[in-house]
């Protein structure tokens, strides 16, 4: 009961009178659990990206592009990359000052920032991202990460969140066991030859 000592409760009485005079069925709507924010990645979305890739449907994929779609990075890739990359994504979410990737680390994934700012610093531990007047960031929409993966190497920046920040993350393991690579490479391989 402690838990409910803040608690208003109305006491209503009930009449039956008012029930006759009401008109149709006793339906209540509530129209914010069909509302979409545009600000943070949907509740069914996350539920999605939590299934193992080999588990989502074609309809959970389609989904998860049309969401991903909202990021303006993710909109240089091809329609067929689109699709694998959203088979393979899946949703973190990190608080102010939570160092996302540290420098002279492998680079094991690669990020896009669905909400928030990140910082990318030179230090370690993303300090100075605080205290400079200007640091270097990154918002909504932009991707980060992907040289390291695609090449193997280490890290040459920290990145550190300066808010809550909502991410979806690429793993090198899927990355590469779902062949995105190869289509990747194919995609740029058509550019180079159509800007020749």
């Amino acid at each position: 009961m402690k838990g409910f000592s803040g608690l208003h409760l109305i006491d209503e009485q009930y009449h039956p009178e008012a029930e006759e005079d009401k008109k149709g069925p006793n339906v209540a709507f509530d129209y914010h659990e069909f509302s979409v924010s545009k600000d943070h990645f949907p509740v069914k979305a996350i539920q999605m990206t939590k299934k193992p890739p080999e588990w989502r449907t074609e309809a959970d994929i389609r989904y998860l592009r049309n969401r991903l779609l909202a990021m303006e990075s993710f909109h240089a890739y091809s329609t067929k990359l689109q699709f694998l990359l959203a088979k393979v994504i899946r949703f973190e979410r990190f608080g102010r000052r939570r160092v996302i990737i540290k420098k002279g680390h492998h680079g094991s994934s690669f990020y896009f920032i669905f909400a928030g700012r990140v910082a990318v610093t030179d230090d370690e531990d993303g300090g100075s991202a605080f205290v400079l007047p200007s640091p270097t960031l990154l918002s909504k929409g932009a991707a980060f990460g992907e040289v390291a993966l695609l090449k193997g190497a280490k890290r040459i920046a920290t990145v550190v969140c300066m808010e809550e920040t909502e991410l979806l993350v690429v793993d090198q393991k899927d990355f590469f066991g779902y062949k995105l690579d190869r289509e990747l490479h194919r995609e740029f391989l058509a550019r180079y030859n159509h800007l020749r």
